[in-house]
């Protein structure tokens, strides 16, 4: 093989250059002419797509031609031949119409094989040959191989559905030589006996299969005549290497019941020689475990009853109290939070404005009540269509979670009325339900089947139904069932569609008045800049004014370049005053001008300007501008709604009325449909319910009923698709994820490798998802019971058995311990999901207890801790760090979030927009900087400390410091440490000359606050 590609190289090389040694050997229609044009023409020019009429896949088609040039080649006369003259440019259309133009060494290959003759050497294969391919190799290929070698976009450019696709390669080279499957790349591959392993992720194919496949290219790679492509596109299979990969199979049922994860830990490490570290002391473990549960330090009463608790189960009493803390709901909700995109929502660029406070309150409750975990992924895809908690009909907390999945960083804004958009935000349901619930990537399948994990892009256009039946709507708080939800959230969609018929019903007439009157609209505001000239001439001057003031104040205070400056722009504006200009007056115009004169956002307005100096005679009149500017931009709206009328004009007295209607419909109504991200009145939450929005390319029928009946929108007017009923129903599945071009519609269910629904949706279908999700001994229930395993082993050690947690699927990484986080797995759902059961279980394991300490020997074998035979060093996240200073500060531990600006932005709180697989840790100066300088931080909480400590005005350091550490470290100083001290007071002393102890104290309480131990677990 080596040889071969050798001389392949240099051929095309010579050919590039016009070398003429290369024309030695004759050009092969088989072995050269078929592998390129199937590579780079036969996409569009093949039996069952002839664009132009040409199929390129036969010399007897290419002589017949298409239907516009004849016949592609003409024997012996290559540059009279049309395939040459469209690859070059000669004539129109140039080739190929789609991607890059073909090489000259490899037109100039074509252009010698045309000129030697156009010869078909395609060999003739025996017919027990081609029975042989029939059954030892098309069911491995189409079975094993085409998932990612067919189609128009083959993996690595290498397509195994046809014999010379296969003879072309990829960008690996040619994937077979005929009669020498000892150079060929396909059976090095299959034999998995270099780096490149395929199938891959070690789903082998057979002994038998491999022989058959070396046997097959030995014969010249026989081929069925009649069928050129076995494939045009990717086949989906779901392989044994799927049904065997760890996250995708059931859990394990024959699991003891004294199961110990502690020895299931010893069954890796002790094999491998790993010593594992001693327990930690008291002092440490405590801090852990306190801030790992509840996010704060222990108190000094904490640390004085723990180490002097010298009975059994000290440390079981301790973990006992975390967990019944109030504060542990909030501390492994905010976990939680991390993949909900952090519960933040509200804006233009995310999603309807869900009350994220009220959620995160809510989720808190669920963690403190231990509500079980299968209960709670449910009631995220469909809480308002279950039953409360405590047996209630509705909850609208739980109608709240199932709206999460809502909450995505793509845009919102104009989801009606641009198909992209809806399908971005649909999008992000279906990853919150793979990557937040399931732990697996299922959006990778929405171009395409997934390319590792058995999930087709059919199964994910079923899934996308679910959510594309599903919308949201303002329902009142105070809501108690679900027909009562039901019952507001169509109330609003009717006071909706009445406010949209009514503003389709004003736009008609209002079109058909101006029109009627010769374009009256137009007519009307070509009588207004006469009007305004007298006024907008007035405002100028006044600008001129308070630049001529401002530019006295600079003179007054020696600014003289700020007065130089002023003084130019005097004499700009004084010139335009002269030309007389005036603007080309419209509603937009008259916005600007709205701004100029009052401010908006950073601008500032000629009011507050007039104001800072102290010049209320034009502030006065300035205030009066803006109030007739403002009255004037209303009545340009007004004539431009009523066809060129004012409203109070008889002739559009209906029109009146019907304007009059909508303001009053949208004085009651409870939400703005118009700004979803705008939080609903005052008693309504955004929740989730049924019924979703079509695509906008599916509007046509109903906008043109809506024109029948005397309305008239918009193509982008999102009012229109309140005219019609919300969208339960099938989602079409989109050609390579383009929202361009919608093929048929799939009917909604479950991905298959997991067992496939009975496709009879009830509404949108959502509960029956749900209830899907977490169905006894199910995989996928196992694939959720993994992933809540997996999140909770990471916030416990600093690193998760699976250290991809949002991928458990083939795309990530494979775990050293599965057996462990089976167990665990297993464990968790036998006793009923309890968040706290896992929790209490893992951290009175020795393997949480133990130390971070390790010998180098250990070291050498397991650096990484990947067994976790020692535990790992970790900074305190953002939460817990604004916890800590709180607490130092006060000495109190808030339920609830603390929001700190400047900690958040040093101490990597987590992005608002994206599902957080884990925290960023990161290590800079500028947090040191922080901690030295801000004054906030350490001097200013030493302050704060000192004083809550109740450390007297006169204490020294060596009184003040048991007290400090306890506090800042939650341990008592080392004698090394209290060395240190002594020593700081003394060079004190030296500088100043004199004892401080308050100075003493405060300074070395800062150095303290200052250090990495403050924010660092051991």
């Amino acid at each position: 093989m080596t040889e071969m590609r050798t001389r392949s190289r240099w051929l095309v090389f010579g050919l590039a250059l016009g070398v003429p040694a290369a024309a030695a050997e004759p050009v092969s229609f088989d072995r050269d002419v078929l592998p390129l044009l199937e590579k780079r023409c036969n996409q569009c020019h093949r039996p069952e797509k002839q664009r132009g009429g040409l199929d390129l896949t036969r010399i007897e088609t290419m002589r017949r031609g298409g239907d516009e040039l004849g016949a592609a080649i003409v024997a012996g006369k290559p540059d009279e031949s049309p395939l040459i003259q469209v690859l070059t440019g000669a004539i129109e259309p140039k080739m190929p119409d789609k991607g890059d133009p073909l090489a000259a060494g490899e037109i100039d290959l074509l252009r010698r094989w045309i000129a030697e003759g156009a010869k078909d050497d395609s060999p003739l294969f025996a017919a027990e040959e081609v029975a042989f391919f029939e059954k030892a190799i098309r069911p491995v290929l189409a079975a094993r191989c085409f998932k990612c070698h067919a189609g128009e976009e083959p993996e690595h450019d290498l397509s195994l559905a046809s014999r010379h696709g296969i003879l072309a390669g990829g960008s690996r080279g040619p994937a077979a030589v005929a009669g020498h499957p000892e150079q060929s790349l396909l059976v090095k591959a299959i034999r998995q006996t270099g780096e490149l392993r395929m199938p891959r992720n070690g789903d082998r194919l057979s002994e038998a299969e491999v022989t058959a496949f070396e046997r097959w290219i030995e014969l010249g790679l026989p081929w069925p005549a009649n069928e050129k492509v076995l494939a045009r596109e990717r086949r989906f299979t779901i392989s044994d290497a799927d049904r065997d990969h760890w996250a995708f199979r059931p859990l394990p049922k024959d699991l003891p019941a004294d199961w110990n994860l502690d020895a299931a830990l010893r069954t890796r490490s002790e094999p491998v020689g790993l010593s594992p570290s001693s327990e930690s002391g008291r002092y440490a473990l405590l801090r852990r475990a306190t801030y790992d549960l509840i996010g704060y330090p222990p108190t000094s009463e904490e640390i004085e009853a723990f180490v002097n608790d010298g009975a059994e189960g000290a440390f079981e009493k301790v973990v006992d109290r975390l967990l019944a803390s109030p504060h542990f709901g909030w501390r492994w909700g905010r976990h939680w939070l991390d993949y909900t995109r952090n519960g933040s929502t509200g804006q233009p660029t995310r999603g309807p404005a869900l009350d994220a406070d009220r959620y995160a309150l809510w989720v808190a409750r669920c963690f403190n009540e231990d509500r079980p975990w299968d209960w709670f992924a449910r009631v995220h895809l469909a809480g308002d269509l279950m039953p409360g908690f405590t047996g209630e009909d509705y909850s609208i907390d739980q109608a709240l979670a199932a709206a999460v999945p809502l909450n995505g960083p793509r845009t919102f804004e104009k989801a009606e009325t641009e198909t992209f958009v809806l399908m971005d935000k649909l999008d992000e349901g279906i990853e919150f339900l793979g990557r937040s619930l399931l732990g697996i990537s299922l959006e990778c399948a929405r171009c395409h089947d997934h390319k590792f994990d058995p999930i087709s892009q059919r199964d994910y256009y079923a899934l996308l139904g679910y959510f594309q039946s599903s919308g949201y709507a303002p329902v009142p708080t105070e809501t108690a069932t679900r027909s009562e939800a039901a019952a507001a959230a169509e109330a609003y969609r009717m006071e909706v569609s009445e406010k949209a018929r009514l503003h389709g019903f004003i736009r008609r007439q209002g079109l058909l008045l101006n029109v009627g009157g010769g374009g009256r609209v137009k007519q009307w505001q070509e009588t207004r800049p006469a009007l305004l000239a007298p006024m907008w001439r007035r405002l100028h001057e006044l600008e001129i004014e308070v630049l001529r003031a401002e530019r006295h104040a600079a003179e007054t205070s020696g600014s003289a370049g700020l007065a130089k400056d002023l003084a130019l722009a005097i004499t700009d504006r004084e010139e335009k005053l002269k030309r007389s200009d005036t603007p080309d007056y419209d509603v937009s115009a008259f916005k600007e001008m709205g701004y100029f004169i009052s401010g908006h956002k950073s601008q500032l307005g000629l009011i507050k300007r007039a104001e800072a100096l102290g010049r209320q005679d034009l502030a006065g009149e300035l205030k009066r501008h803006a109030d007739y500017w403002e009255a004037e931009r209303q009545r340009w709206g007004e004539r431009s709604t009523f066809g060129g009328y004012a409203k109070t004009d008889p002739e559009v007295a209906e029109l009146a009325r019907a304007s009059d209607r909508i303001a009053e419909i949208a004085s009651v109504l409870p939400a703005n449909p118009d700004q979803p991200w705008v939080t609903p009145r005052p008693g309504y939450l955004y929740v989730r319910v049924d019924g979703g929005l079509r695509r906008a390319e599916d509007l046509a029928p109903f906008d043109e009923k809506a024109k029948a009946e005397g309305l008239q929108f918009n193509s982008d007017n999102a009012n229109r698709v309140f005219l019609h009923p919300w969208f339960i129903g099938d989602s079409r599945l989109l050609d390579r994820g383009d929202v361009l071009y919608p093929d048929e519609l799939v009917t909604r269910g479950t991905p298959v490798f997991f067992g496939e629904s009975d496709g009879t949706a009830k509404g949108s279908g959502r509960l029956q998802l749900a209830e899907w999700l977490t169905a006894p001994e199910s995989v996928q229930a196992a694939l959720v019971a993994r992933t809540a395993v997996n999140r909770a082993w990471l916030q416990l050690f600093g690193e998760a058995l699976c250290r991809s947690p949002k991928e458990l699927g083939r795309l990530g990484e494979s775990p050293e311990l599965p057996e462990v986080l089976d167990g665990l797995a297993a464990e968790f759902v036998r006793e009923g999901w309890s968040m706290k059961r896992l929790l209490r279980r893992i951290v009175l394991s020795e393997a949480y207890r133990r130390g971070t300490a390790v010998e180098d020997s250990v070291f050498s074998k397991d650096g990484p801790n990947r067994l976790f035979a020692r535990q790992n060093v970790r900074r305190l996240d953002y939460e817990a760090v604004a916890n800590t200073v709180s607490w130092w500060r006060t000495g109190k531990r808030v339920e609830g979030p603390i929001r700190d600006a400047e900690i958040a932005r040093h101490f990597d709180a987590p992005s608002p927009y994206d599902l957080t697989e884990r925290r960023v840790v990161s290590i800079t100066a500028t947090q040191a900087l922080f901690m030295m300088n801000h004054p906030e931080a350490a001097m200013g909480l030493a302050g704060e400390l000192i004083e809550r400590l109740g450390v007297k005005a006169d204490a020294s350091l060596a009184d003040s410091l048991e007290a400090l550490c306890l506090a800042i470290f939650q341990r008592p100083p080392t004698p090394a440490e209290s060395e240190q001290a002594l020593a700081f007071v003394e060079r004190c002393r030296a500088a100043s000359g004199k004892p401080d102890p308050r100075s003493e104290v405060l300074e070395f309480a800062g150095l303290l606050l200052c250090a990495n131990e403050a924010i660092y677990l051991e």
